[in-house]
């Protein structure tokens, strides 16, 4: 007996795979509202939970750790960036093998993996300039070193 798709999960689902930004079940469910004002946060997160079942979204877990939600299920690894927390889908080649000999030989039987790469993206290294060092100020340093440097000195005049 095959499965009913209800409004609610159609809605559901156009939204995640629409979606480049990976939002989370909350982000799901105002944007779902848009065209089902009634539905509930409760309904979104099972039909999430019955995407996520069926492996037309992926959920992932990014910096913050909370739940998102990704319409892309080929495989990929994706980059946040830190300031602004821009997530970017990256392709991944599927001859670029990680080394899983180590845990395959331990006993682990690896089946899939995440990438997730943490930095800047060009608009925000654009806009935020990096940061320069700071020397360490002068009255950091101890009084003994500041006195030799005084001595020294008066001793060349």
């Amino acid at each position: 007996m095959k499965e009913r798709r209800t409004r609610q999960l159609t809605a559901v689902y156009d939204v995640v795979s629409a979606a480049h930004d990976h939002p989370t079940a909350e982000e799901v469910h105002a944007r779902v509202r848009r065209r089902l004002p009634r539905v509930s946060l409760g309904t979104v997160y099972r039909n999430l939970q019955k995407l996520a079942a069926q492996r037309q979204v992926r959920v992932v877990h990014l910096a913050e750790r909370t739940a998102r939600y990704d319409g892309m299920v080929e495989n990929h690894d994706h980059f946040v960036c830190e300031p602004c927390g821009a997530v970017t889908d990256l392709p991944r080649s599927e001859s670029v093998a990680l080394p899983c000999a180590p845990l395959t030989k331990a006993g682990y039987g690896v089946h899939a993996h995440a990438v997730t790469f943490y930095g800047v993206c060009p608009d925000c290294a654009v806009t935020r300039p990096r940061p320069h060092r700071r020397r360490r100020a002068r009255a950091a340093r101890p009084a003994a070193t500041a006195r030799r440097e005084q001595e020294h000195q008066g001793a060349g005049k």
